[in-house]
C-alpha cells in the first residue's frame, strides 16, 4: 500500500491492513485514522521520481504483537531512502506504525 499511487485502491488496502484507530508515527509527527494515512502516502510518493518504490529487505521479526522490518526505497536500480519499522497488532491489524529514517550516505 506504501507503493498505491491510486487514492481508491490505497484506501482499500489500509483498511485490510490498519485498524480503524491507527496512528503512524513519523519523526516529526503522528498521523491518526485511514484517510490521514492515505493522504500521507499520496504525498510521499507525488514527491518521488516515476518507478519509485518501497522494498522490504530482510525478514520481518516480530512477537507478542509487535514487529520490525528493514525497507528501502528508489527507483530502480537505486535506493534513496531506507530505514526500519516498528508496528503494533492489535484485533489483527496495525494499530501503531513507527517509522525510522536512516541518515542520508555520508
Amino acid at each position: 500500500m506504501w507503493n498505491e499511487r491510486d487514492n481508491a485502491r490505497r484506501l482499500i488496502a489500509i483498511g485490510e491492513i490498519y485498524h480503524p484507530d491507527a496512528t503512524i508515527y513519523e519523526p516529526a509527527r503522528p498521523v491518526r485514522g485511514h484517510q490521514a494515512i492515505s493522504d500521507v502516502v499520496a504525498t510521499v510518493l507525488a514527491d518521488m521520481p516515476e518507478g519509485f518504490r518501497f522494498i522490504v529487505t530482510g525478514p520481518t521479526l516480530g512477537h507478542h504483537g509487535v514487529a520490525v522490518t528493514r525497507w528501502e526505497g528508489g527507483p530502480p536500480g537505486q535506493v534513496t531512502v531506507s530505514g526500519a519499522d516498528a508496528v503494533r497488532v492489535a484485533d489483527g491489524k496495525l494499530i501503531e506504525h513507527y517509522f525510522f529514517f536512516d541518515p542520508p550516505p555520508a
